[in-house]
């Protein structure tokens, strides 16, 4: 397994998480279900995308946060340059959790793996393509040099129906790394076009000779970013520390989604972010993410479990020959556990920042 083990580096995070007062405070009225007895902790391990971007950051909160541990979770994260890689590992039965895109999610499945996605935070993408100043428009850039992670990551799935919508039959795929590199690449003129996040976008959109062509949201269905998956093994031994786990990531969402929790966040994302992003456009950042007129799908607090969103992207993934056939949801989710969750704290209102409302409420005009 090639991964990075996520030990000293975080322990040197959380002590100064602590310092700067950051630790019990998260749990201050938050509420979950199946509170874990006074007993040595489960220890697990979760893997996923290291170092993470602003949206995936919830999985270290989590952990950080100390969310798991108070749901009698010891918890090790397991960092990947990409999160497909935790996908091989968590069928491998390396990790316990593994966080990934809806394409590797699924093929695994596919083939056989046995995994189930059990929560999915990031319901919704906020992806944007640019590409360098010479490509005109979506027409322009057929036939060009396009740089993806690798091949069947979601940097490539989802850029393939963004390029199915304007009708482009092929480009030059260029395996090159996170979005990170990517954007180096298209900065240095190694490749004409790229699908960025909107933190990297931010951090690079002054760079000459590049230059913004779309949101990725505007021209497709909802596409979640990342969908968290438990392994076959623990879904079937120990549901409980899947209920747990769930519970744990849930409550750090939340909290994320208050004022109080809105600064934690982002003092974690700070430790993690690579990239000098000036103070404005880091609140323009936020915005994105957490705020009350933002996408309140990229980091969701009610669990994304929306069989509307699966079942559409498995339609695509048919479409485009990347599955055979659409598989049964019973395969590939288990929504009992966010089900269970909202059962017992109910639905959060991303608008008002509180939890504990019935359907009813959010949907009532």
């Amino acid at each position: 397994m090639s991964g990075l083990v996520c030990g000293r580096a975080a322990a040197a995070r959380i002590r100064r998480l602590v310092a700067a007062g950051f630790g019990a405070v998260f749990l201050a009225g938050m509420g979950s279900i199946g509170p874990a007895e006074a007993q040595s902790a489960d220890k697990i391990r979760t893997g996923g995308q290291f170092p993470p971007i602003f949206e995936y950051v919830y999985r270290n909160f989590a952990i950080e946060g100390g969310f798991l541990a108070e749901q009698g979770i010891e918890a090790e994260f397991v960092g990947f340059t990409a999160g497909l890689t935790g996908t091989q590992a968590l069928v491998g039965g390396s990790v316990d959790f593994a966080c990934d895109g809806l394409s590797g999610t699924i093929a695994a499945i596919e083939q056989g793996a046995g995994s189930k996605v059990v929560v999915n935070v990031n319901a919704d993408n906020t992806y944007v393509i640019v590409a360098r100043d010479t490509i005109g428009g979506p027409g322009d850039i057929a036939g060009k040099t396009w740089a993806i992670s690798q091949m069947g990551a979601i940097s490539q799935t989802y850029a393939q129906l963004w390029l199915d919508h304007y009708g482009i039959e092929s480009v030059e795929w260029v395996p090159i790394g996170g979005t990170g590199a990517r954007a180096r690449a298209l900065i240095a003129g190694q490749v004409e076009a790229t699908m960025l996040t909107i933190g990297e976008w931010l951090r690079v959109q002054n760079q000459p000779g590049i230059k913004f062509v779309e949101y990725l949201a505007d021209v497709v269905p909802p596409l979640p970013l990342s969908l968290c998956s438990a392994s076959a093994k623990v879904l079937a031994e120990r549901p409980d520390i899947v209920q747990r786990y769930v519970n744990g990531v849930l409550n750090a969402v939340r909290f994320a989604r208050t004022p109080e929790g809105y600064e934690k966040y982002v003092e974690t994302a700070r430790l993690y972010d690579e990239g000098a992003v000036s103070p404005e456009e880091y609140a323009e950042l936020v915005e994105v993410y957490l705020g009350p007129e933002g996408n309140p799908f990229a980091v969701d607090p009610n669990g994304g479990m929306y069989p509307e969103v699966l079942v559409a992207n498995m339609k695509s993934m048919v479409a485009d020959g990347t599955m055979k056939e659409i598989l049964p949801l019973s395969e590939v989710w288990d929504p009992s556990f966010v089900n269970n969750y909202i059962g017992e704290n109910g639905w959060f209102n991303v608008s008002t920042g509180t939890g504990g409302h019935t359907l009813r409420d959010l949907i009532r005009r």
